[in-house]
């Protein structure tokens, strides 16, 4: 099996999937076959510093609910899940001293434990407001998702208890034959198909105190999350890497805006927009590029529907998407879907 150069860089701890070969084996399905398909070593996922593919794991999930026939394979993953088996995230999450640390762990730590996923928050009146999602290039994402969520609030419940029911939760999935079950797992207060997947955490439950908290270990698992993340270079030869890798990341938002790209870079719009010129080069440029090779990778070896390719790629509409893909490859996307490309 053959796997994108780009999907190669997008990992993810190993221990997140610590629970599939056992949750897998209550079917009786043995995982290492699909492994070996996959390129995967199963020992790997009991390794709480190492890393995996993310898009294998997905894969990896993914295949395991079609032999079950269990659209909710992965949130019953969270049954077996020892708890602490990611490592630090894990224990981080386990012994935050209240709900509002949790919330700031994962907003400091998620883009890190999943290295390439999109990771924003936003306070409004509704409350805390986690939003996540992942390059468009993982398309089998919908049992990886559920289960790092059902995993956050099997945490949150050790916390708050039958308060977890007051937290809102959108996914991105589709609405599932059984939602009820879904709603065991995740929340009371679920919505499917919504754009990005988000966690909403009420004001009224953010200064709960955890009973099993303990702010010197917290720390030291901040720490020591952060010595884990994957080297980013910072060398001035890099730098137009470094804004690729901004934009993957954000590819599926409609608007990108120049002073949002300067503000995370640590420098002035103008001094962006110039060192990006010295390299023959502009934001708008580089994101018309990563969108060319997602398309046609998602046109070509995904059976994603074509609108759901224009609006992961940050589409408004699939005209304007049409549009685009013409302008690079001389054809509709359904002929370069097919093969009838220049």
């Amino acid at each position: 099996m053959t796997h994108s150069p780009d999907l190669e860089d997008i990992t993810v701890i190993a221990g997140v999937a610590s629970a599939i070969a056992v949750h897998a084996r209550s079917y009786g399905i043995d995982i290492k076959p699909i492994c070996d398909a996959l390129d995967i070593d199963p020992a790997i996922f009991q390794d709480m510093t190492a890393r995996v593919s993310l898009d294998r794991v997905c894969r990896l999930l993914e295949a395991c609910a079609l032999l079950a026939n269990d659209e909710a394979f992965g949130l019953k993953c969270t049954d077996v899940y020892e708890r602490g088996a990611s490592g630090p995230f894990g224990y981080g999450l386990i012994v935050a001293p209240d709900v509002r640390s949790l919330v700031d762990f994962l907003e400091a730590h998620v883009p890190g434990a999943t290295s390439s996923s999109y990771f924003a928050r936003e306070t409004t009146d509704r409350g805390v407001t986690l939003r996540l999602t992942f390059s468009p290039l993982v398309v089998k994402r919908d049992q990886y998702v559920d289960m790092a969520l059902a995993m956050i609030m099997a945490r949150v419940r050790e916390i708050i208890g039958e308060r977890a029911s007051l937290i809102e939760i959108e996914l991105e999935r589709p609405k599932p034959r059984e939602p009820a079950i879904f709603q065991r797992y995740l929340s009371d207060r679920l919505t499917f198909s919504s754009r990005i997947n988000s966690l909403i955490f009420p004001h009224e439950i953010l200064d709960v105190v955890n009973s099993r908290g303990d702010s010197r270990l917290f720390t030291l698992m901040d720490m020591q999350c952060r010595s884990l993340y994957p080297a980013r270079s910072a060398s001035q030869e890099e730098f137009v890497s470094a804004v690729r890798e901004y934009l993957q990341l954000r590819i599926a938002e409609a608007e990108l805006s120049l002073a949002d790209a300067a503000r995370h870079f640590d420098l002035s719009e103008r001094t962006l927009q110039r060192r990006l010129a010295e390299r023959g080069t502009s934001l708008n440029d580089i994101r018309d590029d990563i969108r060319r090779e997602m398309s046609l990778t998602l046109l070509r070896e995904s059976d994603l529907p074509i609108a759901e390719i224009c609006y992961r790629l940050g589409y408004s509409a699939p005209s304007a998407f049409s549009r685009s893909v013409t302008r690079w490859f001389g054809a509709s996307p359904r002929a370069v879907r097919n093969g009838k490309a220049r």
